[in-house]
This record gives structure tokens, sequence and C-alpha cells, in this order.
């Protein structure tokens, strides 16, 4: 025989159909009614105490003065806990309706939806007795309660976010979802869409630490709007668009009880300390908690009194958005955000890398990411006029070990175009070679030359190993003393006419590097996705699965895909140095105009990330920096304690590497046959050696 519902049980569903709303606070209805569960199991009762600045926030999302509310903050704030968790709790107890929250992706909502939301429901006894009985009623992304209101915990999507119609949307993490879904707009458009059917009762939630980069970097805060965020997207734009309300303290000196904003502008790092814009005075980090529990939000256009009374008039508008930043952050020390500040500075200064940098400025800061280079292109004057005198195809003092790359390139001009760097201590860099080879006269210069075909013809790859790889240069210290070549990356993308059957040739070269034992001295490399974290990603092709198998990978050959867009940025900020030292670039003043131009004819957009070029002129010398860059990287140089470095990068009277000449001609008539990349050039000249 089948369940019965009983009477009590009916009734008590029909009694939780007719309940009218509660009307309380949102933040009071979540102090009553949710329990939170630390990392370590404890349960305990929300308490606005402990994030003074969530209180507002949260309380004007239950307000129907109000059909949207933004907050932009950093990591550690409780941001999430307190507008998502909160107020959900807010909604099932108080207020029923149909709501959605909004994860960054499938496995995220999934998560989300296990860790946060079903141990809030069934920790919170008030809110676990609004649920549903009816097990079907509930699973991981839809939650079902007696009132009959709905609550689903999904991903952005175009079935998501265009479809349904909900009371609220809380849409998380923001900054880190596509600008556009699908096709469709941006997620907080879509979510604010499915809202507007209920009135003044809607509200659609976008948080999230910042994430987007600064668009304009010569952008410079109109007068008269204090509060406005830079250009940027994401949340911050968003809060642009609301009443631009900024987390304030009162400065705790007697003479001075000025109100001011605890950001990055206001803290000395120094001392790891906040201090008053006013006063100078400097606050002990034990004052924090006082302080946010008498903190203000003071929306644009208003004014704080000594005694707290918020004056003048706010933005006429019906998105209340919010802003703060690290140091006030609860859950952030002061110590710790000055100590992760430092080491991301110091990984910018090994690296060039700003990634860990804009991670650190976002997600710990809560502030939007400047990259540290001009958004333009850059002047090959200026990096001509810093040129120095150096003697072309000598390894200038400071140079430890060199590096060379070579870019492959098809259709009309079958060349391989090689670039040799020397590298010093903590990534200063020297160019030291630039040349072509178009042709082949034989080991000695002395047979007719015959025209290279890369894509074709599998003899111009053992070039490479010949004329680069066994390459060695004299020092500049007046002896006979060579550097050769430590390692070489070579880019397998083909530009231009037969690019699979270059790949194809590449990874055929490598098997018979690796027969000779010289396979740890080469890197085949290749561009990867604009969007990929890493900066080299070590790969095993393998298609032999394929009906189609041109590029012959068959998992025996390592290919690593590089972040092309992370390592340029690196590269760019090697250029943008102007003291000799430390990721310096040090340009020779024996390389034409043209070679300038190369190395700065691409431009970097602030608004997407990727680096490109405007038009079709040549860019090989960036490749080349980015690709020798690699090997530097792949060598694990940027580890190395250079008190104490290895054999093969000590100074010249040390190094393993540097040999004395052995009176072989076939050097000089190597160098010979590699024809300097001039322009109009008709004619091999023989180097002076």
């Amino acid at each position: 025989m089948g369940s019965y519902a009983s009477a009590a049980a009916i009734r008590r569903d029909v009694a939780e159909l007719i309940r009218p709303p509660r009307r309380i606070r949102a933040s009071q209805a979540a102090a009553e009614r949710m329990k939170v569960v630390g990392g370590d199991g404890t349960i305990r009762d929300w308490s606005p105490d402990a994030t003074p600045y969530m209180v507002e926030p949260l309380d004007c999302m239950g307000s129907r003065l109000y059909d949207a509310v933004i907050f932009a903050g950093p990591a550690r704030t409780g941001k999430t806990n307190a507008l998502v968790d909160g107020y959900v709790a807010y909604k099932v107890d108080c207020d029923p309706g149909d709501g959605l929250i909004v994860q960054i992706s499938e496995e995220k909502a999934r998560e989300f939806s296990k860790k946060r939301i079903d141990c809030m429901l069934q920790n919170s006894p008030a809110l676990a007795a609004r649920l549903s009985p009816r097990g079907h009623d509930n699973n991981v992304h839809d939650k079902t309660f007696r009132a009959g209101n709905y609550l689903g915990i999904k991903w952005p999507s175009k079935n998501v976010l265009a479809s349904s119609d909900y009371q609220f949307v809380l849409i998380t993490d923001y900054d880190r979802l596509d600008e556009n879904i699908d096709g469709e707009g941006d997620a907080f458009t879509m979510g604010n869409k499915r809202t507007q059917t209920f009135g003044s009762t809607g509200m659609t939630l976008a948080e999230s630490s910042p994430g987007r980069e600064v668009t304009d970097p010569d952008w410079v805060r109109p007068e008269g709007q204090p509060h406005m965020a830079p250009p940027t997207t994401g949340v911050l734009d968003l809060f642009n668009q609301g009443d631009r309300r900024l987390w304030y303290w009162q400065c705790p000196e007697p003479s001075c009880r000025h109100w001011f904003t605890p950001t990055q502008e206001h803290f000395q790092l120094k001392s790891g300390r906040v201090f008053c814009p006013h006063c100078s005075a400097e606050i002990d980090p034990k004052a924090k908690r006082s302080l946010n529990l008498s903190g203000r939000w003071m929306p644009e256009g208003c004014d704080l009194t000594p005694d707290g009374e918020l004056i003048g008039t706010r933005r006429q508008t019906r998105i209340a958005s919010f802003w703060m930043e690290g140091p006030a952050a609860a859950f952030q020390s002061w110590a710790s955000l000055t100590e992760k500040l430092r080491r991301a500075e110091e990984t910018f200064e090994q690296t060039g890398s700003q990634e860990t940098l804009k991670t650190v400025i976002n997600t710990d800061w809560g502030r939007p990411y400047l990259y540290r280079r001009a958004a333009t292109q850059r002047s090959s004057q200026r990096l001509m006029d810093r040129a120095e005198q150096t003697e072309r195809r000598t390894v200038p003092p400071g140079v430890r070990f060199l590096t060379a790359a070579v870019d492959v390139q098809g259709g009309k001009e079958r060349r391989f175009v090689v670039q040799i760097h020397g590298w010093g201590a903590n990534r200063e860099m020297w160019v030291v070679d630039r040349f072509n080879i178009k042709e082949d006269r034989g080991p000695a210069n002395d047979q007719s030359p015959r025209p290279i075909n890369p894509a074709t013809q599998p003899e111009d790859w053992d070039l490479l190993t010949r004329d680069v790889l066994h390459r060695s240069y004299r020092l500049a210290d007046g002896s006979a003393r060579r550097m050769p070549i430590a390692a070489m990356a070579v880019d397998t993308g083909g530009e231009g006419q037969g690019e699979e059957s270059v790949t194809s040739q590449a990874y055929d070269w490598f098997r018979r590097l690796a027969k000779e034992g010289l396979q740890s001295r080469v890197f085949l490399v290749k561009g990867g996705s604009s969007k990929t974290a890493n900066r080299v990603r070590k790969t095993w092709p393998d298609n032999t699965s394929r009906k189609s198998r041109k590029s012959s990978a068959r998992g025996d050959v390592p290919m690593y895909l590089l972040g092309t867009d992370l390592l340029k940025d690196a590269v760019a900020a090697m250029m943008d140095r102007d003291n000799p030292g430390s990721g310096y670039m040090h340009v020779p003043h024996w390389l034409g105009r043209w070679w300038y131009d190369e190395l700065t004819y691409e431009m970097r957009d602030p608004a997407t990330g990727k680096w490109s070029r405007p038009g079709k002129r040549p860019n090989e010398a960036f490749d080349l920096c980015v690709y020798n860059l690699v090997v530097f990287i792949l060598l694990k140089a940027e580890k190395i304690d250079w008190s104490a470095p290895p054999a093969w990068a000590a100074d010249w009277d040390d190094n393993m590497l540097v040999v004395a000449p052995n009176g072989n001609q076939q050097q000089e008539a190597r160098e010979a046959q590699a024809t300097p990349p001039r322009r109009r050039q008709r004619r091999v000249v023989k180097p002076r050696i």
C-alpha cells in the first residue's frame, strides 16, 4: 500500500503557501536563522559583527528601493557568505520566491551546492524545516521548498539565463565569467531581465573581486566623481552604474576624526599599516575590527560629518553599488597583504610576468589591474637611442650562457630566421647575433648554393644542427676562447605555406637528434591558447588514431605549448626597463632600424590582453625574443642561485662551456653562410673572426 500524507503535513504545507512575508531586514533574518559551517566543521550563527561592512549591502538586497546590488571586493571579506548564503536564508524564511544562483561553471555550481547551500540548509533548523519533504524535489542543482518556491544552482549559459523568470538572480565571481554568454550578452544584463517580471520585488546581485584590466592607462578620475572606478569591464563597470558607495573609516586620532577610505593609496607598505591621509597617523592593525564596526558606506555625492551624519545628495539610480579594498577585509591581515604583494613584485622582477602581481592586486587588494607598460606601440627609435656599441658575434661581458631561437618561414621567403641571446644573472639579456639561413653552401662554404625549403627537404633541418646548435662565439675579453650555444628553441608553426609539413619535418629532425643524444638541448615550441594560464606547457602530441597523420605525431616527441601573450608581456617589460641589471634587454648598435621595427611592431590590446600586429609587417625579432626567453625558462635559469650558479652558468673562467679555439675553419665558413638579414642584400659577406 502506498504512503499517504497526514492531515498535519497537509495543513503545514498549506500554511506555508499562505504565510505572509516577515517584514524584517535581510541581515536580521540571516543572523537569526542562518548557521555557518566553518572550515574545521564547527557550526555557528552568522554574525553581522564579523563582517560589519556586509550588513548594508545585504539589507539593500531586501529593499524595494533597488533592482540590483553590486559588490566589488577582495577575497576573505565574507561577501559570498553574506550576500548569497545570507540572502537565500532570508528569502527561504521570510519572503519565499523563485531564485537562481549562477556559478562560473557546472563543476563549481555542484561544489557550491554541496559545500555551501546544502550545509547551510541542513545545519540551520529553521531553514531545514522549509525544505520540501519529497526526495525528488531536491538534488544538487535544484531545491524546492514547502512554500513552493524553487532555488536553482546553475552555471552561465543561454538556456539558464535566457528562459525562466526568477524573483532573484545571484551571480557569484562575476569577473571570472565570460563577457559574452553564448553570444547573448553579459551575465548581469541577462540575469536582470529574468527578474523584471517581479517589479520592485525583483533583485539581481553581481559580486566579485575585480578581475578585468584597466582599459585606459591614461585615465584620470573626473572632477566631482571621487568614487568612480577606473574604466574596465566586469564588476567595477557595474559599480560605476550604481550609486558608488565606498567603505570609510573614521580616524581614531582625537585631534583628527576625519573619514577616509582604507585603500592601497592609504597603506604604508614599509610599515605594513594603514594611515590616515588627513593627519598621516598610522593605525595599529589591532584597531581594524573596531574601525570596521564603526565604519560607514558613503555614496558618491555625500559626505560624513565628524559625528557620523550622512549629508549630501546621492546619485539617483536603482542600483546599490559597493566597493571595498583589501585593508578592510575581516579575514585578511595587513601582514599577509604586504607579504603577498612583496612576493608578487619579486616574481615580476625575476620573470617579467605580471600574472601573479595581477592576481594579488585583484583578489587580495580588491583593485583592477593596470599593466605596467604603455598600451600603445613602442618606439623603435627610443630603443635605438639606447643601443650599445658592442662587437657583432662576440659574447659581451656579463653573459653566462647563450641560447638560440629559430623561426621557420615558408611561402616565398623560405628560410630559417635565427637569433642568438646571451643571458646573465637575474635574466639580464644581450642580443649577440641575428641571421638567416636561406641556402646551403656545404660545411666549408665551398659548394654551389642550394636553396632550402623547410617544408619539403629533411636535409635542411640538419642545417640547424650544424650551423646553429653546434655554433660558438668568441668572448669579448681579447682571448680566443669561445662560448657555444647551450640550447635552442624552434618554432614549428611554419608560418606561410606548408605548416603541416613543417611540423612533420620538425618531428623527424628531433628524432634524428635523439639518436645523436642532442635532444635535451632542443625544444620544439608552438603558440598555444591565448587564455592559457601557463607560460610554457610540455605536451606529447599523438595523432596516430586519426586518419590524417600529416604531422607524424606519435607521442614520442615533446612539444612545448606557449602562453604567447604572457611571454610577450615579459619581453615587453624587459624592453621597458631603463637601467641595466635584472631583467634588462641590451640591444646592439649593429642591428638596423628594420630590426627595432620588428621588435616594436606588435601592440597589446588592454581590453583583451592579446598581442597582435596592426598590419602585415614583420615581427620576427619580437617572436625570437619570446622563444629565447622560453629556453631560459626551460633551462630553469629563473631558479638559479647566482651566488653559487651551476658550472654551465658560471663566470667565464669557471664556466664549463667556455672552450679554447681548436683551429677549425668550419666555424668561420658556417658563420659566413649565415646571411645577415639586411634588406635587399644580394650577396654574402664573410665576417672577420
